[in-house]
């Protein structure tokens, strides 16, 4: 998330002045952009509170919307460090109902370091089909391949165990 640091620093030094960020457009009683975030300097030694963004398009410490860039956020589409998305979500920690991706991603479609899902592609893969250094499924593919059926350096797989048991 290191170009998320540049863009709030920009969008506090535009729109908050160096301080806190706090811009809903058209209006703060329906606003379809909303830009809140705390991410300006301490003031009086005390650490500043998140701020909730909620909008359309929703921009913050925390925030709410169709979609939402924020370190958690949620929505249809989600981007930031713990991302909650409908459709699509991007970030460290991604959980989604389509598309996830990130270092921990859950979802239908699932790419990650850690990927679970129906469809999982990662380091560590765990789903009905499965594709990393570590799968886990009723499909898997990999380097140790564990499930019903597959292919593997290292195969855990039902099939195989089947085939050994008809030689015999």
């Amino acid at each position: 998330m290191q170009w998320m640091h540049p863009f709030m620093r920009f969008v506090t030094s535009r729109f908050g002045h160096g301080g806190e960020v706090d811009y809903q457009w058209p209006s703060p009683q329906l606003p379809v952009i909303s830009i809140r975030s705390s991410m300006g300097e301490y003031r009086g030694g005390h650490r500043p509170s998140p701020k909730v963004a909620i909008g359309l398009i929703a921009v913050g410490d925390i925030a709410v919307g169709l979609i939402s860039i924020g370190a958690i956020s949620l929505g249809v589409l989600s981007f930031g460090a713990v991302a909650l998305g409908v459709w699509l979500a991007l970030g460290a920690v991604a959980i989604s109902g389509s598309f996830a991706a990130g270092a921990v991603a859950a979802s239908w479609l699932s790419v990650g370091a850690v990927a679970i899902g129906e469809w999982a592609l990662g380091a560590v893969a765990i789903a009905e089909t499965a594709l990393g250094v570590v799968s886990i499924g009723e499909w898997a593919y990999g380097v140790v391949a564990i499930g019903a059926h597959g292919f593997g350096l290292i195969p855990i797989i039902g099939d195989l165990f089947k085939w050994f048991g008809d030689l015999f």
